[in-house]
């Protein structure tokens, strides 16, 4: 009878081993291909944004604002109906406050808003910060400009002259007359106003968001995006002592810094004013993320300084 060979225990061990070893190979190239996925996904949402913008310029001749007035609702709500989500647009009142919306519809996400590498586990906000309905968080907000204008909250309010694109309407242009809003909102800027040129100033990008207090509100910045009483939520700047943020546990509060951030390894993704869409290395310099973040500062820029 012919006896059966069989492995030693030194040459099980060693093919445990190699095993092992290629396991711990493919795993990271795994992470990395699904990060990729993910870092796409998040860009083609930005791209959607951009494009919605380009859409409401040709039929408003302007930009909409961040929001209309103070506690109104905010630029998503203009960008739905050039998002398919006109369905949510048309029950929505415009000339209404957020906090008298219907908060059976606002209870809802918005996959458009949403990053995949972001690990939320909700994508409603876990409360507003006056008592609001709760609703849809997003992952990315409208720029607002640069360090220059950060003097107090000037960046966010409604007849500060400031240099980004998605600030708030004047309140000359947006009146606002026994709780309602009279007439259509009215933003700041058209496309002449942006005298840098599209394609060298921000529209929308990645907040930072401290990954502990996701969907928290007002310092939090991670409230519903479309209540207009949360500047943080909805608005970032950027540029000299407001860098990008390096990772989702800066030890200050988007309320205290509220600047562009994500969850991505390296990079934070944007979409320029012509629909071009970049991820930018967190190490980008201030100086470089003002020009980009400014609409009129007049002085050349490359995404590669």
């Amino acid at each position: 009878m012919k006896s059966q060979k069989a492995f030693t225990l030194v040459e099980l061990l060693v093919v445990i081993a190699i095993i092992g070893i290629l396991i711990g190979m493919l795993l990271p190239a795994v992470q990395m291909v699904r990060e990729s996925a993910r870092r796409t996904t998040c860009l083609n949402n930005l791209k959607q944004l951009g494009l919605a913008t380009h859409s409401y310029e040709s039929a408003h001749m302007e930009y909409p604002p961040s929001r209309a007035a103070d506690q109104f609702l905010t630029w998503p709500y203009y960008l739905f109906p050039y998002m398919e989500e006109n369905n949510f647009a048309d029950r929505l009142f415009g000339e209404k406050p957020y906090f008298e919306q219907d908060a059976d519809l606002l209870n809802r996400s918005i996959s458009a808003f949403i990053c995949p590498s972001r690990a939320r586990t909700a994508f409603v906000s876990n409360r507003e910060s006056r008592d609001e309905p709760v609703g849809p968080v997003s992952d990315y907000a409208g720029n607002a400009g640069s360090h220059r204008y950060f003097l107090g909250d000037a960046w966010a309010q409604f007849e500060e002259p400031v240099d980004g694109v998605f600030n708030s309407g004047y309140a000359r242009d947006n009146r606002v007359v026994n709780g309602e809003l009279v007439g259509p909102a009215r933003g700041r800027y058209r496309q002449a106003s942006i005298t840098d040129g599209t394609s060298n100033t921000f529209f929308f990008g990645e907040k930072y968001l401290n990954q502990s207090q996701l969907g928290n509100p007002s310092g939090w910045g991670d409230g519903c995006v479309l209540n207009g009483d949360e500047p943080e939520t909805f608005m970032r700047i950027g540029g000299f002592a407001m860098p990008i943020a390096a990772s989702q546990d800066e030890p200050l509060s988007p309320g205290e810094l509220p600047v562009f951030g994500s969850a991505h390894p390296t990079v934070t993704n944007f979409v320029l004013g012509d629909a071009s869409v970049h991820s930018i290395n967190n190490q980008i310099s201030e100086e470089t993320l003002m020009k980009l973040c400014s609409r009129e500062d007049g002085m050349p820029v490359s995404l590669q300084e």
